[in-house]
């Protein structure tokens, strides 16, 4: 009688030993009588869609200072950042990207998703309905994002110096195009048509009929070239901005020492010599002395005869822009992200339950250092005792591979380094449905896979892997059935990924972050 009752007790007190394990890892009692899940409080979908959205913010910022470093778009990369492009005059010499002179630190980025899953998780969790044994999943919603945007803003900043130190440089001699002697004709001829203004960023404006490529690239949409009250040419695909350019005042002659036009003091007269003879300059366009930088059409006859129907005008350089541009930019982390999820756990009620949740759920807690949040549910496939054993060459969402360095977008899977020829062993008892010899694909499915954690007992939904560099091994083939550690292929090279698709309730079909899953 006694063996019989000490054989039955045996499988009872086992029983019984592993739901006091179970009840151990899965609850908490804290002083404050807060009752915590050992376990992610949140379906697999809204964990993944929350690293989704997290690294895209990452991934956003980085794509903008990317542009920053475009020698094209750099304006427009430092506006997407706010800068105002008139501030922006002059095209860098050197971009001074990360660590220099002006910002003494190397760039950051230490993004960590079981941080983040466990942060949300001790955010959103409501202790006074745990108390009462209602247990709530959160949701991936708004809110959540605007969460995560607040995380983010509080951890990095773009910061930037434009250091701009470009000038107009002198020119000794200037550089001249026509104006030189009336009798060669070397002066351009312009149109009769010629306008002053008053409210415009200019103050003349006249039509050349002959232009050469140093001054046509000054022309507007027609045909105008604009100056101000200085006679000095503006450039109206730049707002209009100076150039170093000059049109003539033809009172003087700015190319000799020695007046073109005279001036005759006692009378107030300009005039030019022609030989011997003469020659009163006819003032011309808007009265008084408006119209000093154009030949009129009266002079031009008398210097060649037959163009009395247009003006004439010469030009100068008197100034080069030199150029001395710098742009100075980086990333400053304001805060580490382990400061940001404190800080904000800290600000909230129930603030030391929170805290003692997410150290519990991220593997802080010395007694639980590899939960990890105990979503595991899918057996590895690698051969190692745990997939986490392998480092990781790509995580689930949009890829960060630091800022400023290019990065593929999104990637809902991941990659592992690996032995290329380690084997691989079915996660669950499933079937092979597709084969792709060419890209070294497998795809397994199985239905009504129960993921324990997710609802009340438990719920079942149809799951698809998909492994990547890997082939079948043996005589495996499309179609055949798999049993739970069965090894059926291996991989291809030094490194696999895997994708994770499940039909989750609600939602559809979608893609959860692999690491969630897989022990």
């Amino acid at each position: 009688m006694k063996k019989f009752f000490a054989v039955i007790a045996i499988p009872v007190l086992i029983i019984f030993l592993v739901f006091a394990f179970i009840l151990m890892v899965f609850t908490s009692i804290f002083s404050q009588g807060g009752f915590t899940l050992g376990t992610y409080a949140s379906q697999d979908y809204d964990l993944s869609e929350a690293e989704k959205y997290y690294t895209k913010l990452a991934y956003d910022m980085n794509e903008k200072i990317r542009k920053v470093s475009d020698t094209s778009d750099w304006k427009k990369g430092l506006a997407d950042f706010g800068a105002n492009k008139r501030d922006l005059k002059d095209k860098p010499d050197n971009w001074v990207w990360g660590r220099s002179s002006v910002y003494d630190w190397d760039p950051v980025y230490d993004f960590d998703c079981y941080k983040l899953w466990s942060f949300l998780c001790a955010y959103y969790y409501d202790f006074d309905a745990a108390d009462n044994g209602d247990i709530k999943y959160w949701k991936f919603k708004n809110d959540t994002k605007t969460l995560l945007e607040e995380l983010f803003n509080a951890e990095y900043e773009f910061v930037y110096w434009y250091d701009n130190k470009s000038r107009w440089e002198e020119l000794s001699p200037y550089n001249y195009w026509g104006g030189g002697n009336a009798s060669t004709g070397s002066y351009y001829r312009a149109d009769k048509e010629a306008y002053t203004y008053d409210s415009e960023p200019y103050k003349y404006r006249f039509k050349p009929q002959a232009i050469t490529s140093e001054l046509s690239q000054y022309e507007d949409g027609e045909g105008f070239i604009c100056i101000n009250s200085d006679y000095r040419v503006l450039d109206p695909h730049e707002e209009y901005k100076e150039t170093g350019f000059y049109i003539m005042d033809h009172r003087w002659y700015s190319g000799s020492s020695e007046p073109f036009y005279y001036h005759d003091p006692s009378t107030g007269q300009f005039y030019f010599m022609q030989g011997s003879d003469r020659h009163n300059r006819t003032f011309w366009g808007w009265g008084g002395d408006d119209a000093w930088f154009l030949v009129s059409p009266d002079d031009t006859h008398i210097w060649n005869s037959g163009l009395n129907d247009v003006c004439m005008y010469g030009y100068y350089e008197k100034y080069r822009w030199k150029t001395d541009c710098n742009l100075y930019y980086n990333v400053r982390q304001k805060k580490t992200f382990d400061e940001v999820i404190e800080e904000k756990l800290g600000s909230m009620s129930k603030h030391d339950e929170r805290l003692a949740y997410y150290n519990l759920l991220v593997g802080n807690d010395s007694s639980a250092a590899s939960l990890y949040g105990n979503h595991k549910t899918l057996h590895n496939l690698l051969p190692g005792e745990t997939f986490r054993a392998y480092t990781l060459k790509q995580g689930f969402g949009y890829e960060m591979n630091g800022w400023n360095t290019d990065s593929s977008g999104l990637y809902q899977g991941i990659k592992l380094f690996c032995t290329n020829g380690e084997k691989l062993t079915a996660p669950f008892d499933c079937k092979i449905t597709e084969v792709d010899t060419a890209d070294n694909k497998i795809k397994l499915r199985k239905d009504d896979v129960e993921y324990w954690y997710d609802g009340t007992g438990g719920t079942k939904r149809d799951t698809e892997v998909t492994i990547s560099n890997a082939v079948l091994i043996g005589s495996f083939k499309k179609g055949d059935k798999l049993k739970l550690g069965e090894e059926f292929a291996k991989t291809t090279a030094g490194n696999v990924n895997f994708h994770v698709y499940l039909d989750t309730d609600g939602y559809g079909w979608d893609y959860i972050d692999p690491q969630l899953v897989l022990y």
